[in-house]
């Protein structure tokens, strides 16, 4: 059973979790953070220690309040011989990849950092239904393209990948819909199940198998 007190307050404390998705998916570990507060030493953290694409995550809901959509329509409609599914058999979750306005490159740990910061300040507003507050700093503070992806959960009934594992855990702890995740890797491939085991008991993340996700908030 998912222990909601400890993990909110690890979350809170600006800690990361580990989130498994399932053996015969993508069988990958995803380093989680909470996008309240990223700072640019939880974007060091991802880029050394778990290594993957270090992403924005927040939910479909969210996108849409704000007029943005996944990447994958724009390019079924404008490049359609390139829209493959990926080998997993999901939907990718992408939508735009941002910088805020200022940014100097966008790519510097501090660059990122502020891109996150100002993207969570636009799901605040959202949740807090401020909406047209929210529309206006996306378009004025933002440009695209830039060096953090923003992905979409579609939800758990749709898609049961990392960014709806998230999303679904942090509705489910009370946090706002806005984390930071990147996969964690090996030298030449994604980190095994049992690494990434050893790797949470080593540094006291707590790591969470998706089908724990799945029983408690979806009750199956």
């Amino acid at each position: 059973m998912l222990d909601k007190i400890t993990l909110r307050r690890h979350l809170e404390q600006g800690l990361p979790i580990l989130i498994y998705d399932f053996d015969g998916r993508e069988e990958e570990t995803d380093m989680v953070f909470y996008g309240e507060k990223v700072t640019w030493k939880v974007i060091n953290t991802l880029r050394t220690q778990a290594g993957g694409l270090i992403c924005y995550v927040t939910s479909k809901d969210i996108g849409q309040q704000i007029g943005i959509t996944f990447i994958s329509e724009i390019i079924k409609s404008n490049y359609p011989k390139l829209y493959k599914r990926p080998k997993y058999g999901d939907e990718p979750a992408f939508s735009l990849w941002v910088n805020h306005i200022d940014t100097k490159t966008g790519i510097s740990d501090e660059d990122r950092a502020k891109t996150i910061r100002e993207l969570h300040a636009v799901v605040e507003l959202v949740e807090n239904n401020n909406i047209d507050e929210a529309i206006q700093k996306f378009y004025n503070e933002f440009y695209s393209p830039g060096h953090v992806p923003i992905l979409l959960s579609r939800g758990l009934s749709t898609r049961k990948g990392h960014t709806e594992l998230t999303m679904a855990l942090f509705s489910y702890l009370g946090l706002k819909k806005s984390a930071i995740i990147a996969e964690m890797l090996d030298n030449n491939i994604s980190l095994s199940k049992d690494k990434s085991l050893i790797y949470s008991r080593n540094n006291g993340f707590p790591l969470i198998d998706g089908k724990e996700i799945i029983k408690e908030v979806v009750g199956l």
